[in-house]
Protein backbone atom coordinates (compact mmCIF):
# COMPACT_ATOMS: atom_id res chain seq x y z
CA UNK A 1 0.00 0.00 0.00
CA UNK A 2 2.76 2.52 0.91
CA UNK A 3 4.71 1.55 -2.76
CA UNK A 4 1.54 2.47 -4.17
CA UNK A 5 1.46 5.88 -1.86
CA UNK A 6 5.11 5.99 -3.25
CA UNK A 7 3.90 5.67 -7.17
CA UNK A 8 1.26 8.24 -7.02
CA UNK A 9 3.49 10.94 -5.39
CA UNK A 10 5.04 12.04 -8.75
CA UNK A 11 7.42 14.49 -7.38
CA UNK A 12 9.00 12.47 -4.55
CA UNK A 13 8.95 9.34 -6.95
CA UNK A 14 11.14 11.65 -9.52
CA UNK A 15 13.55 13.07 -6.71
CA UNK A 16 13.90 9.46 -5.81
CA UNK A 17 14.62 8.13 -9.45
CA UNK A 18 17.56 11.20 -9.80
CA UNK A 19 19.26 9.93 -6.63
CA UNK A 20 18.86 6.53 -7.82
CA UNK A 21 20.41 7.60 -11.16
CA UNK A 22 22.97 9.82 -9.30
CA UNK A 23 23.99 6.92 -7.08
CA UNK A 24 24.46 4.25 -10.72
CA UNK A 25 26.97 7.57 -12.02
CA UNK A 26 29.39 7.33 -8.93
CA UNK A 27 29.07 3.68 -8.94
CA UNK A 28 29.95 3.56 -12.69
CA UNK A 29 31.81 6.70 -12.94
CA UNK A 30 34.77 4.90 -15.14
CA UNK A 31 31.96 5.04 -17.75
CA UNK A 32 30.47 8.66 -17.02
CA UNK A 33 32.35 10.42 -19.68
CA UNK A 34 31.29 8.08 -22.36
CA UNK A 35 27.86 8.71 -21.21
CA UNK A 36 28.36 12.01 -21.41
CA UNK A 37 30.20 12.60 -24.45
CA UNK A 38 27.43 10.50 -26.56
CA UNK A 39 25.02 12.56 -24.99
CA UNK A 40 26.68 15.94 -26.39
CA UNK A 41 27.56 14.21 -29.69
CA UNK A 42 23.79 13.03 -29.69
CA UNK A 43 22.47 16.42 -28.91
CA UNK A 44 24.56 18.37 -31.30
CA UNK A 45 24.21 16.04 -34.29
CA UNK A 46 19.97 15.93 -33.40
CA UNK A 47 20.13 19.64 -33.41
CA UNK A 48 21.98 19.67 -36.61
CA UNK A 49 19.62 17.47 -38.65
CA UNK A 50 16.91 19.37 -37.28
CA UNK A 51 18.08 22.54 -38.49
CA UNK A 52 19.03 20.92 -41.92
CA UNK A 53 15.64 19.40 -42.20
CA UNK A 54 13.91 22.74 -41.90
CA UNK A 55 16.22 24.75 -43.38
CA UNK A 56 16.59 23.14 -46.42
CA UNK A 57 14.44 20.07 -46.76
CA UNK A 58 17.26 17.57 -46.20
CA UNK A 59 16.15 13.95 -44.74
CA UNK A 60 17.52 14.00 -41.18
CA UNK A 61 19.42 10.23 -41.63
CA UNK A 62 21.03 11.53 -44.64
CA UNK A 63 22.52 15.17 -42.73
CA UNK A 64 23.65 13.05 -39.75
CA UNK A 65 25.48 10.33 -42.45
CA UNK A 66 27.13 13.50 -44.01
CA UNK A 67 27.89 15.43 -40.61
CA UNK A 68 29.71 12.26 -39.23
CA UNK A 69 31.71 11.50 -42.30
CA UNK A 70 32.98 15.39 -42.34
CA UNK A 71 34.27 14.58 -38.89
CA UNK A 72 35.68 11.45 -40.10
CA UNK A 73 37.82 13.53 -42.87
CA UNK A 74 38.25 16.30 -40.33
CA UNK A 75 40.02 13.73 -37.99
CA UNK A 76 41.65 11.98 -40.61
CA UNK A 77 43.26 15.80 -42.18
CA UNK A 78 44.48 16.17 -37.67
CA UNK A 79 46.42 12.69 -38.03
CA UNK A 80 47.67 12.32 -41.71
CA UNK A 81 48.95 16.29 -41.66
CA UNK A 82 48.46 18.17 -38.83
CA UNK A 83 49.79 15.88 -35.75
CA UNK A 84 52.90 15.00 -38.34
CA UNK A 85 53.70 18.82 -38.85
CA UNK A 86 53.41 19.37 -34.99
CA UNK A 87 55.74 16.56 -34.45
CA UNK A 88 58.02 18.11 -36.94
CA UNK A 89 58.37 21.56 -35.50
CA UNK A 90 58.42 20.39 -32.15
CA UNK A 91 61.61 17.86 -33.26
CA UNK A 92 63.11 21.40 -35.15
CA UNK A 93 62.25 23.20 -31.54
CA UNK A 94 64.03 20.34 -29.52
CA UNK A 95 67.31 20.78 -32.13
CA UNK A 96 67.28 24.27 -31.83
CA UNK A 97 67.54 24.21 -28.51
CA UNK A 98 70.36 21.50 -28.89
CA UNK A 99 72.29 24.01 -30.61
CA UNK A 100 71.63 26.55 -28.11
CA UNK A 101 73.46 24.93 -25.57
CA UNK A 102 76.45 24.07 -27.91
CA UNK A 103 77.42 27.53 -28.64
CA UNK A 104 80.01 29.81 -27.05
CA UNK A 105 77.15 32.15 -26.36
CA UNK A 106 75.66 29.76 -24.11
CA UNK A 107 78.76 28.94 -22.71
CA UNK A 108 80.01 32.40 -21.71
CA UNK A 109 76.30 33.58 -20.50
CA UNK A 110 76.65 33.82 -16.78
CA UNK A 111 72.66 33.85 -16.07
CA UNK A 112 72.05 30.89 -18.47
CA UNK A 113 74.85 29.06 -16.86
CA UNK A 114 73.47 30.13 -13.22
CA UNK A 115 69.87 28.04 -14.65
CA UNK A 116 71.86 25.59 -15.76
CA UNK A 117 73.20 24.96 -12.04
CA UNK A 118 69.85 25.11 -10.46
CA UNK A 119 68.38 22.64 -12.84
CA UNK A 120 70.99 20.18 -11.97
CA UNK A 121 70.45 20.67 -8.16
CA UNK A 122 66.68 19.99 -8.44
CA UNK A 123 67.59 16.73 -10.05
CA UNK A 124 64.87 16.85 -13.03
CA UNK A 125 65.98 13.70 -14.31
CA UNK A 126 66.09 11.88 -11.03
CA UNK A 127 62.51 13.27 -10.56
CA UNK A 128 61.22 12.45 -14.04
CA UNK A 129 62.48 8.94 -13.44
CA UNK A 130 60.51 9.19 -9.82
CA UNK A 131 57.75 9.68 -12.25
CA UNK A 132 57.61 7.51 -14.66
CA UNK A 133 54.64 5.78 -13.38
CA UNK A 134 52.22 8.97 -13.38
CA UNK A 135 53.69 9.55 -17.13
CA UNK A 136 52.74 5.89 -17.86
CA UNK A 137 49.02 6.66 -15.93
CA UNK A 138 48.60 9.87 -17.64
CA UNK A 139 49.28 7.96 -21.00
CA UNK A 140 46.88 5.24 -20.29
CA UNK A 141 44.74 8.07 -19.19
CA UNK A 142 44.96 9.54 -22.86
CA UNK A 143 44.38 5.88 -24.19
CA UNK A 144 41.14 5.53 -22.51
CA UNK A 145 39.66 9.09 -23.68
CA UNK A 146 40.38 8.33 -27.30
CA UNK A 147 38.84 4.85 -27.11
CA UNK A 148 35.64 6.71 -25.15
CA UNK A 149 35.59 9.28 -28.24
CA UNK A 150 35.25 6.29 -30.59
CA UNK A 151 32.78 4.36 -28.89
CA UNK A 152 30.63 7.82 -28.10
CA UNK A 153 30.68 8.30 -31.61
CA UNK A 154 29.55 5.16 -32.51
CA UNK A 155 26.66 5.11 -30.19
CA UNK A 156 25.89 8.71 -30.99
CA UNK A 157 25.96 7.81 -34.75
CA UNK A 158 23.47 5.11 -34.56
CA UNK A 159 21.34 6.71 -32.08
CA UNK A 160 21.36 9.76 -34.02
CA UNK A 161 20.63 7.74 -37.18
CA UNK A 162 17.56 5.85 -35.95
CA UNK A 163 16.29 7.90 -33.35
CA UNK A 164 13.05 8.05 -33.82
CA UNK A 165 12.90 4.20 -34.05
CA UNK A 166 15.08 4.02 -30.91
CA UNK A 167 12.50 6.54 -29.15
CA UNK A 168 9.72 4.56 -30.54
CA UNK A 169 11.23 1.50 -28.82
CA UNK A 170 11.78 2.94 -25.75
CA UNK A 171 8.45 4.02 -25.26
CA UNK A 172 7.19 0.26 -25.08
CA UNK A 173 9.11 0.21 -21.77
CA UNK A 174 7.00 3.12 -20.35
CA UNK A 175 3.49 0.52 -20.99
CA UNK A 176 4.86 -2.28 -18.86
CA UNK A 177 4.97 -2.99 -15.58
CA UNK A 178 7.53 -0.62 -14.58
CA UNK A 179 6.33 2.01 -16.64
CA UNK A 180 6.45 4.60 -13.97
CA UNK A 181 10.30 4.82 -13.55
CA UNK A 182 11.06 4.47 -17.44
CA UNK A 183 8.71 7.52 -17.87
CA UNK A 184 10.14 9.90 -14.43
CA UNK A 185 13.45 8.44 -16.69
CA UNK A 186 12.75 9.89 -19.78
CA UNK A 187 11.33 13.35 -18.07
CA UNK A 188 14.35 14.07 -16.08
CA UNK A 189 16.54 13.60 -20.05
CA UNK A 190 13.75 15.53 -21.85
CA UNK A 191 14.09 18.12 -18.93
CA UNK A 192 17.61 18.05 -18.88
CA UNK A 193 17.75 18.14 -22.65
CA UNK A 194 16.33 21.27 -22.51
CA UNK A 195 18.55 22.80 -20.17
CA UNK A 196 21.50 21.78 -21.54
CA UNK A 197 20.45 22.91 -25.27
CA UNK A 198 20.49 26.52 -23.59
CA UNK A 199 24.03 26.27 -22.45
CA UNK A 200 25.39 24.96 -25.41
CA UNK A 201 23.41 27.45 -27.32
CA UNK A 202 25.64 29.91 -26.18
CA UNK A 203 29.05 27.94 -25.82
CA UNK A 204 28.48 27.55 -29.69
CA UNK A 205 28.03 31.92 -29.64
CA UNK A 206 31.07 32.43 -27.70
CA UNK A 207 33.39 29.81 -29.90
CA UNK A 208 32.51 31.43 -32.72
CA UNK A 209 33.75 34.84 -30.85
CA UNK A 210 36.87 33.69 -29.80
CA UNK A 211 38.02 31.91 -33.34
CA UNK A 212 37.02 35.65 -34.83
CA UNK A 213 39.28 37.34 -32.27
CA UNK A 214 41.68 34.42 -33.10
CA UNK A 215 41.71 34.07 -36.26
CA UNK A 216 42.46 38.09 -36.49
CA UNK A 217 45.26 37.66 -34.52
CA UNK A 218 46.67 35.00 -36.62
CA UNK A 219 46.26 36.66 -39.60
CA UNK A 220 48.28 39.58 -38.71
CA UNK A 221 51.12 36.92 -37.11
CA UNK A 222 51.24 35.37 -40.88
CA UNK A 223 49.93 31.94 -39.89
CA UNK A 224 49.55 29.41 -42.89
CA UNK A 225 46.09 27.24 -43.21
CA UNK A 226 44.24 29.32 -41.44
CA UNK A 227 40.70 28.05 -42.33
CA UNK A 228 42.06 24.39 -40.58
CA UNK A 229 43.47 25.78 -37.52
CA UNK A 230 39.94 27.95 -37.09
CA UNK A 231 38.47 25.00 -37.22
CA UNK A 232 40.52 23.88 -34.89
CA UNK A 233 40.15 26.90 -32.47
CA UNK A 234 36.32 26.47 -32.62
CA UNK A 235 35.89 23.25 -31.85
CA UNK A 236 38.39 23.06 -28.76
CA UNK A 237 36.64 26.56 -27.96
CA UNK A 238 33.78 24.39 -27.22
CA UNK A 239 35.13 23.30 -23.92
CA UNK A 240 34.35 26.35 -21.92
CA UNK A 241 37.53 28.27 -21.03
CA UNK A 242 39.76 24.93 -20.98
CA UNK A 243 39.61 24.97 -24.72
CA UNK A 244 41.40 28.13 -25.21
CA UNK A 245 44.12 26.80 -22.71
CA UNK A 246 44.46 23.58 -25.08
CA UNK A 247 44.88 25.61 -28.38
CA UNK A 248 48.35 27.12 -27.11
CA UNK A 249 50.01 24.06 -27.93
CA UNK A 250 50.03 23.30 -31.38
CA UNK A 251 49.64 27.74 -32.22
CA UNK A 252 53.17 28.25 -30.21
CA UNK A 253 54.73 25.53 -31.76
CA UNK A 254 53.42 26.69 -35.28
CA UNK A 255 54.22 30.31 -34.08
CA UNK A 256 57.65 29.40 -32.85
CA UNK A 257 58.11 28.09 -36.68
CA UNK A 258 57.59 31.32 -38.42
CA UNK A 259 59.45 33.53 -36.24
CA UNK A 260 60.26 32.07 -33.23
CA UNK A 261 60.19 32.90 -29.43
CA UNK A 262 59.14 36.56 -30.13
CA UNK A 263 56.19 35.20 -31.71
CA UNK A 264 55.55 32.35 -29.34
CA UNK A 265 55.44 35.49 -26.05
CA UNK A 266 52.67 36.84 -28.72
CA UNK A 267 50.63 33.64 -28.79
CA UNK A 268 51.35 33.55 -25.01
CA UNK A 269 49.91 37.18 -24.95
CA UNK A 270 46.73 36.75 -26.91
CA UNK A 271 45.60 33.37 -25.41
CA UNK A 272 45.94 34.58 -22.08
CA UNK A 273 44.13 38.32 -23.29
CA UNK A 274 41.42 35.57 -25.01
CA UNK A 275 40.97 33.38 -22.17
CA UNK A 276 40.65 36.51 -19.30
CA UNK A 277 38.36 37.45 -21.84
CA UNK A 278 36.37 34.40 -21.62
CA UNK A 279 36.41 33.70 -18.02
CA UNK A 280 35.72 37.26 -16.23
CA UNK A 281 33.24 38.45 -19.60
CA UNK A 282 31.96 36.69 -22.21
CA UNK A 283 31.59 33.32 -20.70
CA UNK A 284 29.35 34.78 -17.71
CA UNK A 285 27.48 37.34 -19.60
CA UNK A 286 26.24 35.04 -22.73
CA UNK A 287 26.00 32.12 -20.26
CA UNK A 288 23.35 34.73 -17.74
CA UNK A 289 21.56 35.84 -21.02
CA UNK A 290 20.96 32.00 -22.39
CA UNK A 291 19.96 30.80 -19.25
CA UNK A 292 18.24 34.04 -17.24
CA UNK A 293 20.18 33.56 -14.30
CA UNK A 294 22.46 36.52 -12.64
CA UNK A 295 26.22 37.03 -13.76
CA UNK A 296 27.48 36.16 -9.95
CA UNK A 297 25.18 32.90 -10.03
CA UNK A 298 26.33 31.53 -13.52
CA UNK A 299 30.15 33.16 -12.33
CA UNK A 300 30.19 30.93 -9.59
CA UNK A 301 29.01 27.70 -11.09
CA UNK A 302 31.47 27.55 -13.31
CA UNK A 303 34.30 28.34 -10.67
CA UNK A 304 32.68 25.79 -8.26
CA UNK A 305 31.80 23.42 -11.45
CA UNK A 306 35.84 23.67 -12.83
CA UNK A 307 37.39 22.92 -9.24
CA UNK A 308 34.68 19.93 -8.15
CA UNK A 309 34.63 18.05 -12.16
CA UNK A 310 37.18 19.35 -13.78
CA UNK A 311 36.37 20.60 -18.16
CA UNK A 312 32.64 18.43 -17.33
CA UNK A 313 32.27 20.62 -14.49
CA UNK A 314 32.70 24.07 -16.59
CA UNK A 315 29.88 22.25 -19.38
CA UNK A 316 27.41 20.56 -16.58
CA UNK A 317 27.60 23.08 -14.33
CA UNK A 318 24.75 25.39 -15.76
CA UNK A 319 22.58 23.06 -17.02
CA UNK A 320 22.15 20.52 -13.84
CA UNK A 321 21.50 23.56 -11.81
CA UNK A 322 18.98 24.96 -14.48
CA UNK A 323 17.60 21.25 -14.27
CA UNK A 324 17.64 21.37 -10.41
CA UNK A 325 15.86 24.39 -10.55
CA UNK A 326 12.99 22.78 -13.10
CA UNK A 327 12.79 20.23 -10.38
CA UNK A 328 12.03 22.26 -7.61
CA UNK A 329 9.72 23.99 -9.46
CA UNK A 330 11.84 27.79 -8.41
CA UNK A 331 10.47 29.71 -11.64
CA UNK A 332 6.31 28.34 -11.12
CA UNK A 333 6.83 29.77 -7.42
CA UNK A 334 8.26 32.77 -8.70
CA UNK A 335 5.28 32.91 -10.97
CA UNK A 336 2.74 32.28 -8.61
CA UNK A 337 4.03 34.88 -6.14
CA UNK A 338 4.08 37.75 -8.45
CA UNK A 339 0.84 36.69 -9.26
CA UNK A 340 -0.97 36.88 -5.82
CA UNK A 341 0.97 39.99 -5.37
CA UNK A 342 -0.80 41.65 -8.54
CA UNK A 343 -4.36 40.46 -7.38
Amino acid sequence: MKFENLKKNTKLRRWLVLLVVIVLFFVLKDIVSLVLLTFVLSYLSTRISHFFKNKFKIPEKITVILLYLLIIVLVYLALTIYVPMLVTEILKLSTGVQKFYATLKYNNNSVVIELYNWMQNFNIGEKIQKNASLILDYATSFGKSILAFVMAFLFSFFYSYDRKETNAFSKKFERGDLGWLFSDIAYLLRTFSEKFGVVIEAQIMIAAVNTFFSLIFLSLLKFPALLSLGVMVFILSLIPVMGVVVSFVPLAVIGYSIGGIKTVAFVLLAILAIHAFESYFLNPKLMSHKSNLPIFYTFLLLFLGEKLFGVWGLIMSIPAFLFLMELLQVDKNEDDLSSKSLN
